[in-house]
């Protein structure tokens, strides 16, 4: 779990404040939100110092103040799923031509470039969609895709996947096809509706299409940033406790997880869009980071 550093309270309550001024249209109401945001970050960054919680925690408060919020995240979710189902036909065409370990590496890089389309960040802008040059040409910080293919390449594991946003999932599916091609057994593991910002929820797994690129999908029975203890369902706990992999998607799943012992590997792939993650892992902000975790 990663602690608070200087910049996460400008973050968060950035990010909650931009929430209520894109749903909340009535002036004043829209102020007295604002206001109160603040006074909800005060509190919660005082009753916690796990940041992942602290953002959960605001958030969970302001679409029971402001269901608005949750609207609004409901049609731009939608409309990423939409701009990414427009956009994966070229990403899937260029896969054709490569095999074994090249093809797998492609397929994580796609998987990992989708992290990019994150609302949850102060100072970062989400593209519509993604270009194959920047899925191609982005560095990596961290790569330890070699080891993961040759573990997942032995088939019959089964992978616990724990999505994140809702247009990344799109560009997740190459990479859950490969591994499920490979003999795996994957369950997806989304957030319980009305969700956690532009993260999948089941409704939008569904939506998406996502059940058909998974053997199962369940959700975390909870709309927290990550998997919360004791918030997650026993069903979602036992599906990752009876798991051979964990594949964590996205900053905030990292967050919470890479100091907690799971019992099993925990594969985390995300882009760090800020200081504090990126300085925790000890890379650039904007790399790829493929961090197998034993």
């Amino acid at each position: 779990m990663l602690r608070p550093d200087r910049e996460c309270v400008r973050c968060i309550v950035s990010v909650r404040l931009g929430e209520v001024i894109n749903s909340v249209m009535d002036r004043d109401r829209s102020i007295e939100l604002q206001l109160r945001v603040l006074e909800k970050a005060v509190e919660w960054f005082r009753k916690s110092d796990e940041l992942t919680i602290i953002a959960t925690g605001i958030f969970q408060w302001l679409i029971r103040e402001a269901p608005e919020v949750a609207d609004y995240y409901r049609e731009l979710k939608r409309e990423s799923i939409l701009d990414a189902w427009s956009s994966i036909e070229g990403f899937r065409r260029y896969i054709e031509g490569l095999y074994g370990f090249d093809r797998f590496h492609y397929a994580v890089r796609l998987s990992i470039a989708g992290n990019i389309l994150d609302t949850g960040v102060h100072g970062h802008k989400a593209p519509r969609s993604l270009g194959l040059e920047y899925v191609l040409k982005t560095p990596f910080g961290i790569d330890h895709t070699r080891k993961v293919y040759e573990l997942l390449i032995r088939g019959d594991l089964g992978i616990a996947w724990l999505f994140d946003n809702a247009g990344e999932s799109v560009y997740d599916t190459v990479l859950l096809e490969e591994i499920r091609g490979m003999g795996n057994y994957v369950v997806g593991i989304v957030k319980d509706d009305p969700g956690f910002q532009n993260d999948l929820t089941i409704s939008d797994a569904y939506y998406a299409g996502i059940d058909e690129y998974v053997d199962e999908i369940i959700s975390t029975g909870c709309n927290c940033s990550s998997i919360h203890w004791p918030g997650v369902s026993g069903e979602a706990w036992r599906i990752i406790r009876d798991s051979d992999l964990v594949i964590a998607k996205g900053m905030a799943h990292y967050e919470y997880l890479s100091t907690m012992n799971l019992g099993r590997p925990v594969l985390h792939l995300l882009i760090p869009k800020c200081r504090p993650v990126s300085s925790s892992l000890g890379v650039e902000k904007g790399v790829f980071v493929a961090l197998l975790r034993d």
